[in-house]
């Protein structure tokens, strides 16, 4: 790919430049199973759905990095007492 070609491509708005990420993800991904995308779109559907509905379990961005923080620091000490015995 060329420079200009590049350069020409990262002036494209924002939704076109995210169209045209997912269509080279998923060129990438050509062995992928057959109908994979469709899959991933349904669920992607069914999850949108559930927190509409009031019913998916969901967290804060802070929630979620505590949430994080913890299974990290879980891991360390598996692998500490791993190492002692």
């Amino acid at each position: 790919m060329s420079a200009d070609m590049l350069a020409e491509i990262l002036r494209l708005p924002v939704e076109e430049r995210a169209r045209l990420a997912l269509e080279l993800i998923r060129s990438l991904d050509a062995e992928a199973e057959a109908g994979a995308a469709e899959i991933w779109d349904a669920e992607i559907a069914r999850r949108g759905a559930e927190v509409d509905a009031g019913i998916a379990e969901t967290m804060t961005v802070d929630e979620y990095r505590a949430h994080v923080r913890q299974r990290r620091a879980a891991r360390a000490r598996r692998g500490t007492f791993a190492s002692i015995g």
